[in-house]
């Protein structure tokens, strides 16, 4: 009988260790990575004005926010890296769908920057190494990269 309970309670231990290390893993499709541009109705404007992460974030937010309410709020999403007018988004996979909706169909208004902006989904795609980028941002893309293989590889 002690037998018994001490294979079972081997077995047990074997079960919650094998699962602890596979749900540490991370897969390569927990995330979907976006190419997006932010733009004002006049060209001039976007020329002129400077778009820094806040008002990325900010804009980002609302749009979430209008379209799917406090379920909205709650999406996660990471800048890979943002210059200006475009940025490099990473978002759940699970939340590719809602992400991409919100942000199609949201115009702001003029209180981010004093006139409305709309964001347009330049690429969408499950893989980072297949977002286009400009040469100069092959450096942060190239490390990245590398990040998330390192991060795939379970110990």
């Amino acid at each position: 009988m002690i037998l018994i309970m001490f294979k079972t309670a081997h077995y047990l231990i074997h079960f919650i260790y094998i699962f602890a290390m596979s749900s540490s893993c991370k897969h390569a499709n927990d995330w979907y990575y976006f190419k997006l541009k932010l733009t004002s109705p006049n060209v001039e404007q976007d020329s002129n004005t400077h778009l820094d992460e806040m008002t990325w974030r900010q804009f980002i937010r609302h749009a979430l926010k209008h379209s799917h309410g406090v379920f909205g709020e709650a999406i996660e999403f990471d800048f890979l890296n943002q210059d200006n007018g475009t940025a490099y988004v990473k978002v759940g996979y699970d939340d590719r769908d809602n992400f991409s909706s919100a942000l199609s169909s949201y115009i702001s208004s003029d209180e981010l920057v004093g006139f409305p902006l709309v964001i347009h989904i330049l690429q969408s795609t499950p893989n980072a190494a297949s977002l286009h980028v400009e040469e100069s941002d092959f450096i942060w893309l190239n490390n990245y990269i590398e990040i998330e293989k390192s991060d795939l590889e379970c110990k």
